[in-house]
């Protein structure tokens, strides 16, 4: 099982336990789970970072003198003009500095 799936299937295991009206340790006991285990697994997925917010990013190109930039509009409004010539992970840093 890899990461994503333990996660996945602790989270449904958690979820039930609430869902069941029975307290932690009953639950555990009936699902031939460890406490110990199920309370680990509480605790990791409480304190897991946000996952990452996707940004949609409009690229617009709408006038002439602007042959050698392109535009990133964000949807809070924020525009940056960046060089053509910039490779792709010179863009992701400025994507992830502006969002």
């Amino acid at each position: 099982m890899n990461t994503q799936e333990k996660h996945q299937y602790w989270s449904s295991l958690i979820e039930q336990q609430k869902q069941s009206g029975i307290s932690i340790t009953q639950f555990c006991a009936e699902q031939n789970i460890s406490y110990q285990t199920f309370y680990t697994w509480t605790k990791r997925l409480r304190t897991q970072p946000e996952p990452q917010r996707l940004q949609p990013i409009l690229v617009t190109d709408t006038s002439v003198e602007s042959e050698n930039v392109v535009t990133l509009v964000l949807t809070n409004g924020l525009r940056a003009q960046l060089p053509l010539h910039l490779s792709t992970n010179q863009i992701q840093h400025w994507v992830a500095a502006l969002t």
